[in-house]
């Protein structure tokens, strides 16, 4: 027997056997691992939903005026209510205008999720800002969606459930493709607030070189040798 093959004989056993080395199935203990982190990653991703509801809630309180009848804890339970808000990959620059270059706003695609993770309807008010942190953290707008408004702006098809928010420029465009969007949702049935932000992608409109002061076409050194010849 060649004795370099020796260690790995010797490793056999403890790795679980030639099955493992040459591809074959997991052990009984590796599937169970993998079962134990599916249901952790599960706990996590709950433990998660549950403290943006809790957040929402506290600041909903610290913000809300006046006397608004809220729903005992123990009976939201029983509901399908908001938990989180999530802006969604499509979110970006948007071409308002076909007859101007580059991107006249933004869209902002939203999704409200219940407990369970799945999105659905509800009724709230928006509020959506964006900034070019780039141009010394410039506001490029802000724009308010109220809840009577909101839902001219759901829109679902096949297995999409979302509300699209337009966002023209209130000011000049931005200057740097990277945009800052915030989204802030209150709802209307608990006085929760949720808050999210993201980067969006947006085309800059090109620059329109300008020419040096008191210059004027044709009115150059060159342009002034030939008069009179």
């Amino acid at each position: 027997m060649n004795l370099r093959c020796l260690p790995l004989l010797l490793l056999l056993p403890a790795l679980g056997g030639c099955k493992l080395l040459f591809g074959g199935s997991p052990s009984k203990a590796n599937i169970e691992l993998r079962k134990q982190n599916q249901q952790l990653v599960g706990q996590v991703n709950q433990l998660k939903t549950q403290h943006e509801s809790d957040a929402a809630t506290i600041t909903g309180l610290t913000q809300r005026t006046g006397t608004v009848p809220a729903l005992e804890p123990a009976r939201l339970d029983k509901l399908f209510t908001v938990h989180s808000l999530r802006i969604q990959r499509l979110t970006g620059g948007a071409d308002l205008d076909p007859d101007k270059p580059g991107h006249e706003g933004l869209k902002v695609y939203v999704n409200l999720l219940d407990q369970h993770g799945d999105a659905f309807k509800a009724s709230g008010s928006f509020v959506v800002e964006a900034f070019d942190l780039a141009d010394q953290a410039r506001r490029l707008g802000r724009w308010e969606f109220p809840v009577e408004k909101s839902q001219d702006y759901w829109h679902s098809f096949l297995t999409r459930y979302e509300y699209v928010l337009p966002c023209p420029w209130q000011d000049s465009p931005p200057r740097h493709p990277d945009v800052t969007v915030r989204v802030q949702f209150t709802d209307e049935l608990t006085g929760r607030v949720f808050i999210e932000q993201t980067v969006a992608k947006v085309d800059v409109p090109p620059t329109t070189p300008t020419s040096p002061a008191g210059t004027q076409p044709g009115n150059g050194p060159q342009a002034r040798r030939h008069v009179g010849t």
